[in-house]
């Protein structure tokens, strides 16, 4: 922006010459550094030379890109002739120059080839110290033990002694959470550091969940377990996520995620829920038992019941008591009950000699049966001496509703007992392998049998007879674990089974007049959620996964619909048509496809990328979709794998017809952006140039803008400006021109960025989990604020049409829909 100013200063009024001749412009500028390497605040040089064909004297005027500079326009010299500019910089970091000529009649010579350069801080004097920034991103502040930093709230610099451990301590603002720190310490203790050289190091805030969300979605890592609320409203699944593990609690009738549940101190390693809704149960890592209330962040109660990691839990049924179980690293189990009111013991332990991987108390409280390794099932009478009943051939257990049997599973088999008598009363066969899970309705005669390879199946106790069937088989069988846990409603036909790999948790139905059961996924996605994008009539909600699925959501986050096209691999780009009827995506398998989600069918396509090389299926990242009445086309843009870097194209089809308009096999750099304007097709790279592409004639235009490596980039609603993501922050810049609008600078880079629908903001993320807002200011600044957080990079962005909220989609596999605030 600042040559364009310069330029207007020293532009003429004529391209004529004195004699009435057609002045013509000078030809294209050279430019020259002496040095490479500036120091903030000090001046430096830059000399620029260029021939004017009518021997005009030229002025140069300097374009600094991103650097800041106080003068940009040397003085008026002979054509051919040299000229110097001396600046001063202020901002630290590396950027690019470049220079063009204008005559004396305001005729503009091209611009010269870029030349980096770079801007250092001035040395501090060797004082014995070394300088600490830090930057803290949304709303809390900071303060540091040895002192330097008091309550820093923005980017603040201190300097420490050579060797002294600097630590630092966060407060969150009221209303937000401390999110963690980027480029501090390591772990275990990542807020302390030490000072052995200069540092930079994030404070990362961000909003509660509970003040900043609409409604959220997500995946899951391994589920390994799951417990039904006592209403059959909620569920919680214990996902042993990373180091610290997570439960999650989804409300089922609404389908949406209502809470998720961590301990800073310990992982999570099993859960139960008791007869009250306020006694969820879970068991750490470190031998601790913690109840918490639904809703709550914090247990309510804690207590120690182990020396090791509370491996699984169970309630009485009255609510009164919960069993323990720790298993031992060299073999063996101890079983401990626990008054639920006081967290002190109730009555006697129990030991086991092999390792319990399960444990079911009965109806009546008066048993106890563990499943143990080598394929056995101990049933114990409580309070009584003796051993245990031992059932052999026993893979997996389940009580009868008033306990008075009970059933055990095995290969191919599943065989029922008298509780008292402990007579066989019925041995049913069946197509599952081992039963790897077991459980019996509370409202029907029924047990749900499921094994590793995704069998799935209800049987009738009474008869044997298959109820309903939900197996899946894998094609591959190796590729999975099969399902790790079943369990009915509480009140109700319906069940759910939870896997491990692929992740997820499935509530399948029971319906009277159908053979097969009905599923419903309450996961976004098994894998990454990598792009976003709201239908124009603000209903729908499209999400692409790294599962190969694309999912539709209503406003409300509630799932619609699933779209399966894409052969199992990801799902990259998303893109609506204006009137929200056709939903174009693209994958990983190289294929882009437009949909009509309402009908969940494929209207066309779908349209293959053409590899550079065979067997090297390129990536499709971008989709844009300008299409009305059956009519219009579909540009994508892709990544072909190269081993030296990457390598991306571009091609458009006409939708109808499916005629290629446009092949562009290798564009001169990377494609961050993609979208139609009124101008045609805008194909924005990494280098901060752009083309546009007309389909009416097929002419190309090129725009530059200040040289930087963008990351991201996105174009506004009008088609007049795109929004950019680099090293040194964002900005915006002017889609015609490229002259800069607006900036701010930013520590961190976005991978992602979105417009909102009114133009005057925008919104991304990207590795650093946060979810930023940009306002644009009259004053050419961009104001930023953080609206939310992902436990994984920020993968995509997109703005609900009535601007109010945005959903983004993470890594970590969740969806969520923040609000918005100006």
């Amino acid at each position: 922006m600042a040559c364009v100013l310069a330029m207007s200063a020293v532009l003429g009024c004529s391209d004529e010459g004195g004699d009435g001749r057609t002045s013509k412009p000078p030809g294209t500028a050279r430019i020259e550094r002496p040095a490479a390497a500036f120091t903030s605040g000090v001046a430096g040089t830059f000399r620029c030379v260029a021939e004017d064909p009518d021997g005009d004297a030229l002025t140069y005027v300097f374009d600094w890109g991103r650097a800041k500079a106080d003068t940009g326009v040397s003085q008026r010299v002979p054509s051919g002739t040299a000229a110097d500019v001396t600046t001063t910089f202020q901002t630290v970091g590396e950027f690019s120059a470049r220079c063009r000529a204008v005559d004396t009649h305001g005729q503009l010579g091209g611009w010269s080839e870029h030349a980096g350069f770079a801007v250092q801080a001035p040395p501090p004097a060797d004082d014995g110290k070394r300088e600490l920034t830090l930057d803290v991103l949304g709303l809390g502040q900071v303060r540091s033990t040895p002192a330097g930093f008091e309550g820093c709230t923005g980017t603040c610099s201190a300097r420490f002694d050579l060797g002294t451990h600097v630590s630092l301590d966060v407060e969150p603002a009221a209303g937000w959470r401390f999110v963690g720190w980027l480029g501090c310490g390591a772990e275990p203790i990542p807020n302390v550091m030490l000072i052995e050289s200069d540092r930079r190091c994030t404070a990362r805030f961000a909003p509660k969940m509970e003040h900043a969300a609409e409604w959220r979605q997500t995946g899951a890592w391994r589920p390994s377990d799951v417990a039904w609320g006592p209403g059959g409203t909620l569920l919680a699944v214990l996902d042993p996520m990373g180091m610290q593990g997570v439960v999650r609690v989804w409300n089922v009738s609404q389908g949406r995620l209502s809470q998720e549940l961590r301990m800073k101190s310990a992982a999570l390693r099993s859960v139960a829920w008791g007869s009250r809704v306020d006694d969820l149960a879970v068991g750490l890592a470190d031998g601790r038992v913690s109840l918490f209330s639904p809703g709550t962040e914090e247990p309510y109660r804690t207590w120690k019941a182990h020396t090791g990691a509370v491996a699984r839990l169970a309630w009485l049924p009255n609510g009164a008591e919960l069993a323990t179980v720790h298993n031992s690293a060299t073999g063996g189990a101890e079983v401990r009950f626990w008054d639920a009111t006081t967290g002190t013991e109730s009555r006697p332990p129990l030991g086991a000699t092999r390792t319990v991987q399960e444990l079911h108390w009965s109806p009546d409280g008066l048993r106890i049966a563990l499943e143990v390794q080598e394929g056995q099932v101990e049933l114990h009478t409580l309070d009584a001496v003796g051993p245990p009943l031992v059932v052999d051939n026993a893979e997996s257990f389940a009580w009868s509703p008033d306990g008075a049997r009970y059933a055990v599973g095995s290969y191919r088999n599943v065989r029922v007992y008298g509780t008292a008598s402990q007579a066989q009363e019925a041995s049913w066969p069946g197509t599952w392998s081992v039963s790897s899970r077991l459980d019996w309705s509370r409202t029907k005669d029924w047990v749900v049998v499921s094994d590793r390879i995704r069998n799935l199946v209800v049987l009738d106790v009474a008869t044997g007879a298959v109820v309903a069937e939900a197996s899946e088989l894998p094609a591959d069988p190796l590729n999975g674990t099969g399902y790790s846990a079943v369990r009915f409603h509480p009140h109700g036909e319906s069940f759910v089974a939870v896997e491990e790999l692929p992740a997820a948790v499935s509530l399948f139905s029971v319906e009277a007049q159908s053979p097969r059961a009905h599923r419903r996924e309450l996961l976004t996605h098994a894998k990454a959620v990598n792009a976003i994008a709201w239908a124009p009539g603000g209903h729908t909600v499209a999400s692409a996964g790294g599962d190969g699925k694309v999912r539709l959501w209503n406003a409300s986050g509630q799932a619609q619909t699933t779209l399966d096209g894409h052969g199992g691999q990801e799902v990259l780009a998303l893109g609506w048509d204006a009137g929200g009827a056709w939903l174009a995506t693209g994958g990983a398998d190289g294929r882009a496809s437009i949909w009509e989600p309402a009908a969940g069918a494929r209207v066309s396509g779908p349209f293959q990328m053409t590899p550079l090389a065979p067997e090297r299926t390129p990536r499709v990242e971008f989709v844009a979709l300008h299409a009305a009445g059956g009519e219009g086309y579909l540009a994508v843009a892709g990544a072909h794998p190269i081993l030296t870097g990457r390598q991306t194209g571009v091609q458009v089809w006409d939708i109808r017809t499916g005629a290629e308009l446009l092949y562009i096999p290798r564009t001169d750099a990377p494609v961050v952006a993609l979208g139609w304007s009124a101008l045609g097709l805008v194909i924005v790279h990494d280098d901060a140039t752009w083309d546009f592409w007309s389909p009416e004639t097929g002419a190309r235009q090129r725009v530059e803008g200040p040289r930087e490596r963008l990351s991201a980039a996105a174009l506004s609603p009008e088609g007049t400006q795109v929004a950019c993501s680099d090293r040194l922050g964002v900005s915006v810049l002017d889609l015609a021109t490229g002259n800069l609008v607006a900036e701010a600078a930013n520590t961190t880079e976005q991978r992602t960025l979105a417009w909102s629908p009114d133009g005057k903001r925008f919104a991304g993320g990207g590795w650093a989990e946060l979810v930023f807002q940009w306002e644009l200011r009259e004053d050419r600044h961009l104001q930023s604020s953080v609206v939310g957080a992902h436990e994984g990079a920020v993968m995509g962005v997109s703005w609900r049409p009535d601007g109010q909220a945005l959903t983004t989609g993470g890594a970590d596999t969740a969806l969520v829909t923040w609000r918005t605030r100006r």
